[in-house]
């Protein structure tokens, strides 16, 4: 777990953490006299990326273990969450990723809020109970009424290691040339077990 987390914070950078980057490159750095580490280190540091590090037990929280896709969901969880989406339902995580990627979703979240009376980010973890308010404020920005709009996204949504590693691949394309995304899961063997 130490390992893991010093990897992380010297290969990219970790978000809400309080030691940035910068701080654990030179306190590595201050430790060594060793010219092929000091490279190495210095190397590592350059390369533009972030670190996704979590410990995949607590972030499984609403997915079986025993599902022969559950590594896969919480990777997905993960990224999703790194980018602002509602991690703990997929398919609504989706429907923000659509309209984001349509340039609605800040239109989308301002309807909401107006129609609803309360801020997305608690509306869609009432998605069901909020469903007639996420029509309307959808039928606005899009310009066109979609009754049950997000039923049809969780009756149709699915899991797969193309889509996501297509999804990941499209979210580095539009960083820096040379930008990395890490992923590092703690407490890995707990779901692989026997299989």
């Amino acid at each position: 777990s130490h390992l893991l987390k010093m990897l992380a914070h010297l290969l990219g950078d970790v978000e809400g953490q309080a030691f940035p980057r910068e701080k654990v490159s030179e306190a590595f750095l201050s430790k060594t006299d060793d010219a092929m580490l000091i490279a190495s280190l210095k190397k590592a540091a350059a390369i533009p990326a972030k670190s996704l590090l979590f410990n995949i037990d607590q972030k499984a929280t609403l997915i079986s273990k025993d599902q022969t896709d559950a590594l896969l969901k919480v990777f997905v969880k993960i990224f999703d969450e790194s980018r602002g989406y509602y991690g703990n339902q997929g398919h609504i995580a989706r429907f923000e990723r659509d309209l984001d990627t349509r340039g609605q979703y800040d239109e989308f979240k301002a309807a909401f809020e107006r129609i609803a009376g309360i801020p997305w980010t608690q509306g869609r973890e009432q998605a069901a109970l909020e469903a007639g308010h996420i029509d309307q404020a959808f039928a606005e920005v899009n310009g066109t009424a979609s009754p049950g709009i997000i039923r049809q996204y969780s009756t149709s949504y699915s899991v797969s290691i193309e889509d996501f590693a297509d999804e990941v691949a499209a979210w580095l394309e539009r960083q820096p040339d040379g930008y990395r995304l890490n992923f590092f899961a703690d407490e890995v063997g707990q779901f692989i077990g026997n299989n």
